[in-house]
């Protein structure tokens, strides 16, 4: 987005950003930047008001709080206006090559409107020989002109294609955002897109899976940042080798993981959830060093699944709630709703 500011007024918003972004944990780096600045120069109603709300909550924000919102709110819409302006160009350049065609088309029919005349002039003798000859020249112009109309119709076709293939480039850059670089798993925003891409009632028998590392703070202070990365890596390595390409994993957060899987039963979504968390207790992440890091990594998993009034947000709070009973069981371990 480009902001309509002057170098006082956009002097004056980043002075008052940096203030907001001060008592939080999140790290001054572009992405905060970007959610304390539209805050902060009230550009972004729904942003400041989902802000409004963790504030009031007078817990500091963390990276993973201010990414899901960026993600949410400033990616997202950047996202739907790509969207919107790759539609509306290939729109434009469709009827241009409509309108080339038509032109082609009657330029060819006035040529053989002019044909015709210049025969029928033929029948009036001598008398009408300049008439004829003028004819002739007309004729001539019109052929001429319904060759460059041709030339137009193959360059806006070739033009065409190659719109397209720059629009397939410009939409993999685009959707970047849309994955977690560490990962390389879709995001939270991901997340959002693939559930709002279904109707409502087709949440209905979609199991999901909130996953989270148990004492990943306690990895991270112990062992190092970098460890804590490769644990992260490791679990979504797992992920992928247990889910098929109906399905999708999410890193939503810090260490938190979110799995949607189609078409699955609450028995069958728990039987994968169980094998997923068994083969990360087996893990073995080393050091650049290569010594080995001792210590197993293990998850804690909730399970449910979608009913027909069901959104993301209650679908999800619905795992979480069983997320929270699998860490007060005692961790390392999976667990349904409750009632369930």
């Amino acid at each position: 987005m480009r902001y309509q500011h002057s170098r006082e007024e956009s002097a004056e918003i980043l002075r008052r950003a940096l203030q907001l972004m001060s008592p939080h944990q999140a790290g001054y780096h572009p992405v905060s930047y970007a959610v304390w600045y539209e805050h902060a120069a009230e550009l972004n109603p729904a942003l400041s008001q989902e802000l409004g709300k963790l504030l009031a909550a007078d817990a500091p924000l963390s990276d993973a709080d201010i990414g899901r919102l960026h993600a949410l709110h400033i990616a997202g819409r950047d996202v739907q206006a790509f969207e919107l302006a790759q539609s509306q160009l290939r729109e434009v350049l469709g009827e241009s090559e409509k309108q080339a065609i038509h032109a082609e088309r009657t330029i060819k029919r006035f040529g053989v409107n002019l044909d015709d005349a210049l025969r029928d002039a033929g029948r009036y003798g001598e008398g009408a020989g300049g008439f004829a000859e003028m004819l002739t020249r007309v004729l001539a112009e019109a052929s001429q002109l319904q060759s460059v109309l041709g030339a137009l119709h193959q360059q806006l076709a070739a033009q065409r294609q190659e719109l397209d293939q720059v629009m397939e480039q410009l939409d993999r850059a685009q959707n970047e955002p849309l994955r977690d670089p560490l990962t390389g798993l879709k995001n939270l925003h991901a997340l959002r897109r693939a559930i709002e891409a279904r109707e409502r009632s087709e949440l209905a028998g979609v199991a999901f899976l909130t996953a989270d590392v148990d004492h990943f703070k306690s990895i991270n202070d112990t062992h190092g940042h970098v460890i804590g990365d490769k644990v992260l890596a490791k679990i979504a390595q797992i992920l992928r080798e247990h889910l098929t390409d109906e399905d999708l994993a999410a890193r939503v957060g810090g260490d938190e993981f979110s799995i949607i899987l189609p078409g699955k039963t609450l028995a069958a979504a728990a039987a994968l959830a169980e094998s997923i968390r068994a083969t990360a207790a087996r893990a073995v992440i080393t050091r650049a060093d290569g010594m080995q890091y001792v210590g197993a990594v293990t998850l804690s998993i909730g399970v449910a699944v979608g009913e027909p009034a069901d959104t993301l947000e209650s679908l999800r709070h619905r795992a979480d709630e069983a997320l929270y009973d699998a860490k007060e069981a005692g961790r390392n371990r999976i667990a349904l709703p409750p009632g369930t």
